[in-house]
């Protein structure tokens, strides 16, 4: 007897376990993997909810409709993209599957604000039900000037808010029509140029001389001395059978720290790594953020870092000057060149500013977060001078703004299929900065291609965040 009610209790305890695991199962799907679940293509709910819910707009941060749904005659919405390719890697599309903000705020979209009053209203006069809408921080005035200034150019231009962290524009070719998509699926999902790919966050590219920025923080960190130390260039150095060259070979004489920067001294850079070593570069390189996962709203690629315990000499010089293995992406490096204005202060990057009701009300709003602190104010204000005297008078010049003072880093990125890919990162105005860039043309044909189109967003962005 004793025997049977142990086992009935055992019984009943293992079906409570089983009823509340079963409960927090439940719990995890509608708290944690709803949008996941609602963005899912075999969702069979999706079809239903998509021709009884005219799915909510995507709006630019002035109020510009980016993405909105048309009842046509059949009874069924169809999904208009009112800036077509201009907006096209931010949007995103719907049709096949989905990506950009169309997949990440898919859930709010689908969404009904005060569903029971909503439907009670649309039974009793007829009024469509419709979901949230999505405001993103992008400013399409911005985005557009960073478009046409791309033209027909493979590559990518970021544009971040230093202090908050919010991207006002994202800009990458090639593109596409995300009013064709499904027409054009498999001339597009076969492109050798891959225009689905969104260049901004997902195309990892060599960083070429922007990396010097990095190389200079371990400098600062490792040599005290660094104010004091010069090296003597002579235009080529070799290390372990690696021989470095300045470009054009030119010899830049004795340098010091700003100095090597201004002019983007290979062999400053590669000597100091020497002395540095790879254990102490790779571990700046992960406190500047770049094996931390950016969180972004959208689909991202993930850095490279090209250094290990088996690192030679030889890859650790190709390291400190932005060849060999390293990788990033055109959104870190804008993340890296904001926490530099943003004294040392790296913060999450977001293009999703907040939702919109139907009525108009705001609901969830992101809030900035800090990321990851990469160095000290004194170490950003010191780096910050230096990048000022590229632009002023080293290889950035061309990025100047008249009436503002630019900090910046150019770049030129080794690429083994083809030309070299142009680089320039930076931020303005470097007093008080309001916003950085990054900017990467690939196979460029002309040497710091990336330089004054930098020079010009700038600018542009700076006269709309005048105008707010």
């Amino acid at each position: 007897m004793n025997n049977m009610k142990r086992s009935i209790r055992r019984i009943f305890w293992l079906l409570v376990l089983c009823f509340f695991l079963l409960l927090g199962y439940m719990g995890k799907l509608v708290l944690m993997d709803r949008d996941g679940i609602s963005a899912n293509s075999y969702n069979a709910r999706l079809r239903y909810v998509d021709n009884t819910i005219r799915r909510g707009d995507i709006i630019d941060r002035n109020g510009e409709v980016l993405a909105t749904s048309v009842l046509q005659s059949d009874g069924t919405y169809e999904r208009k993209y009112l800036r077509s390719r201009m907006a096209a890697h931010i949007t995103g599309y719907s049709s096949v599957g989905k990506t950009g903000v169309e997949a990440a705020e898919n859930f709010q979209m689908m969404t009904l604000h005060n569903e029971f009053f909503q439907r009670v209203l649309s039974v009793s006069t007829g009024k469509e039900l419709v979901g949230n809408s999505v405001v993103v921080t992008v400013d399409m005035d911005i985005q557009t000037t960073a478009g046409n200034l791309l033209g027909n150019a493979r590559g990518a231009v970021v544009v971040m808010e230093p202090s908050t962290g919010r991207i006002l524009a994202l800009q990458a070719y090639p593109d596409f029509d995300p009013n064709t998509v499904a027409a054009n699926w498999d001339n597009l999902k076969d492109n050798e140029n891959s225009p689905l790919v969104n260049r901004a966050t997902q195309g990892l590219y060599p960083p070429g001389s922007t990396f010097k920025l990095v190389s200079s923080l371990a400098v600062m960190e490792n040599k005290k001395d660094w104010k004091t130390r010069t090296y003597e260039c002579t235009g080529e150095a070799e290390f372990e059978n690696k021989v470095i060259h300045c470009y054009n070979n030119k010899a830049h004489g004795t340098v010091d720290l700003k100095q090597a920067l201004t002019v983007s001294c290979n062999c400053y850079f590669a000597q100091l790594a020497t002395e540095i070593g790879a254990s102490k570069l790779k571990g700046v390189m992960e406190r500047v953020g770049m094996e931390t996962p950016s969180l972004f709203d959208l689909a991202y690629s993930q850095n490279k870092i090209g250094l290990d315990a088996n690192t030679s000499e030889s890859e650790l010089v190709e390291t400190a000057i932005g060849q060999g293995k390293t990788a990033v992406t055109p959104l870190y490096m804008a993340m890296l060149a904001s926490a530099i204005a943003n004294e040392g202060i790296m913060m999450q990057p977001y293009i999703i500013d907040h939702i919109q009701y139907s009525n108009g009300k705001v609901g969830k709003q992101t809030v900035p977060k800090k990321l990851a602190e990469i160095c000290t104010t004194e170490e950003a204000t010191a780096l910050r001078d230096m990048m000022v005297s590229v632009v002023e008078k080293g290889t950035g010049t061309a990025a100047s703004v008249k009436g503002i003072t630019v900090a910046g880093k150019t770049g030129t990125a080794e690429n083994a299929t083809g030309n070299d890919h142009s680089w320039f990162v930076g931020f303005a105005p470097a007093e008080d900065p309001k916003v950085a860039v990054a900017v990467v043309i690939e196979n460029s044909k002309a040497y710091g291609s990336a330089t004054p189109i930098a020079g010009k967003v700038i600018k542009e962005a700076l006269n709309q965040l005048e105008n707010e």
